[in-house]
């Protein structure tokens, strides 16, 4: 017998949450932690980082792996240049957040307005975190061989996700990690290494133009 969809989702949901394994206790308090990681922030004009993806499925009971470079510029723009699957792009430009992909058909194009609020997931941390995030501080656990403060967090205001498990840099206070549930219900696991913090970056590489023939699809 199948569960509804909704417990489905919560089935998984602590799943993956429980698969976080806090190996410490904290020494410093949720709201410290957030101050730090907005006085890193102040500091972070750019980055260049190699970044891995994993999408669940629960009602497919499937997931996807996907892999890349990540390319941030403050005040708000970003590029997500996908090796796999590979064309594939997500762009956000100042205007519109894109989400390229090159299919053999007919290439299609998403596009939401950056304009109203956040509305993309929160892939870099930092920026009045005591306005914008409630939550909580779990712990501290290691995450790609680095010792992470790991946080609970929930947006104050309408997002693209409802909550987010992030892992921070118990030195720097430099995202490592994101773990969201999107609009779907999908659930996405962000991983970052290979920081390259105020790295030279172009502002031209966050210019992009749909390929001719390419469907554009509008969404709020």
């Amino acid at each position: 017998m199948r569960l509804p969809l909704r417990i489905a989702y919560a089935g998984w949901l602590a799943c993956l949450l429980s698969a976080t394994r806090v190996v410490s206790a904290p020494s410093v308090s949720f709201e410290q932690v957030l101050e730090s990681i907005d006085r890193h922030y102040e500091g972070l004009h750019s980055l260049k980082a190699d970044f891995t993806q994993i999408i669940q499925v629960p009602a497919l009971e499937k997931s996807e792996n996907f892999n890349g470079r990540l390319y941030f510029l403050k005040p708000h723009y970003l590029r997500l240049e996908y090796d796999k699957p590979g064309g594939q792009l997500l762009v956000a430009d100042g205007t519109w957040y894109w989400f390229y992909m090159p299919q053999d058909d007919i290439p299609q194009a998403m596009r939401v307005s950056m304009a109203g609020g956040e509305k993309a997931p929160a892939y870099l941390l930092g920026g009045k975190m005591a306005e914008r995030f409630t939550g909580r501080l779990l712990g501290v656990e290691k995450r790609g061989g680095v010792e992470c403060y790991v946080l609970d967090l929930e947006p104050n205001s309408p997002s693209y996700y409802e909550s987010l498990r992030a892992w921070v840099d118990k030195v720097s206070f430099a995202t490592r990690a994101v773990r969201y549930i999107d609009e779907g219900g999908h659930f996405n696991t962000f991983d970052l290494s290979n920081l390259e913090e105020n790295a030279p970056v172009s502002p031209a590489r966050f210019n992009f133009t749909p390929p001719p023939g390419t469907q554009i699809l509008d969404t709020e």
